[in-house]
């Protein structure tokens, strides 16, 4: 189990994570410092090098890391796919890690990127009425507590959330929570773990610390939601989904089986990762409205 004294060798083995932030033939990437809860923000900022003269959409995008691990390169890949293949803008905030810096510090840190990024839309060349929410496990967790966050405080219009096998329970009590016992995958040790080390004694029912413990989720951004079978976090994703369609909410859910957590990392080559991703990523497209002129390239 994935202690405090555990984590700087974790860091530093997943240092290189799926990229190096560089710009490319098909992508310009920026790294950027804001202003953010009286500290500076890094955020990384991915266009499109070909685009038009218009504004474009734009999607916030919150690594995984289980609240204590990553930064931008963490998922560097995912981002500049998206902005190449979709033509949008994708910011990538740094926000700050626990255990060093416990819950709110990651929630403020990516609701104060939201917030910049509609601030400075026109500054950014982003259109703000298209703009998504997206990010995969402890990310997606982030993700899922910025909109519901939005919602509450009247703020930025998220027109689109993805989910990717988000943590988003941390009471842990389902079957699937106990399921998973291969050391070598993600299982109940490390989802408690992460969020031991995030929460650190705030109350879990507290403003937005765990998703799956808000009460009211009507009046919440159209979701797509990818679910792992061979996941510790499976059956609170799918009771979430649930819950969200029956307060009314349009979501989707593509239960992908036979696969672990991040099992599209851990072998993007396989079909089943092949098919998800492309099956996400279309749905995001259209969630933003994301016209077949760049879609599918």
């Amino acid at each position: 189990m994935l202690s405090p004294a555990d984590v700087p060798a974790a860091r530093e083995a997943t240092g290189p994570a799926s990229g190096d932030g560089k710009p490319d033939s098909e992508v310009t990437v920026e790294d950027r410092v804001i202003p953010a809860n009286g500290h500076s923000l890094g955020l990384r900022l991915y266009t499109p090098a070909a685009k038009g003269a218009g504004a474009l959409p734009v999607a916030v995008w919150m690594h995984g890391g289980g609240f204590v691990l990553g930064g931008p390169n963490a998922e560097d890949a995912t981002c500049r796919r998206l902005s190449a293949r979709l033509g949008i803008a994708v910011v990538a905030p740094d926000y700050r890690l626990a255990p060093e810096n416990p819950y709110p510090a990651a929630f403020d840190d990516c609701y104060a990127a939201v917030a910049w990024v509609v601030e400075e839309a026109e500054a950014l060349g982003v259109d703000a009425s298209r703009l998504a929410l997206g990010g995969h496990s402890a990310g997606a967790a982030l993700a899922a507590a910025v909109a519901l966050a939005a919602r509450d405080r009247q703020g930025p219009r998220i027109r689109y959330v993805y989910l990717g096998y988000p943590v988003l329970d941390d009471r842990l009590e389902s079957v699937s929570a106990h399921a998973v016992t291969d050391p070598r995958l993600f299982n109940l040790h490390g989802a408690k773990a992460g969020w031991e080390m995030y929460l650190q004694g705030s109350d879990p029912r507290s403003d937005h610390a765990v998703p799956a413990r808000a009460e009211d989720l009507r009046d919440l951004p159209p979701m797509y939601i990818m679910v792992a079978a061979v996941d510790p976090v499976r059956d609170e994703t799918l009771e979430f989904a649930a819950r969200l369609s029956e307060a009314g909410n349009a979501v989707e859910v593509h239960l992908v089986p036979g696969v672990p957590h991040m099992f599209d990392v851990l072998a993007p080559a396989i079909s089943a990762s092949r098919r998800a991703v492309d099956a996400w990523t279309a749905a995001l497209a259209d969630g933003i409205g994301v016209s077949g002129e760049h879609e599918g390239r």
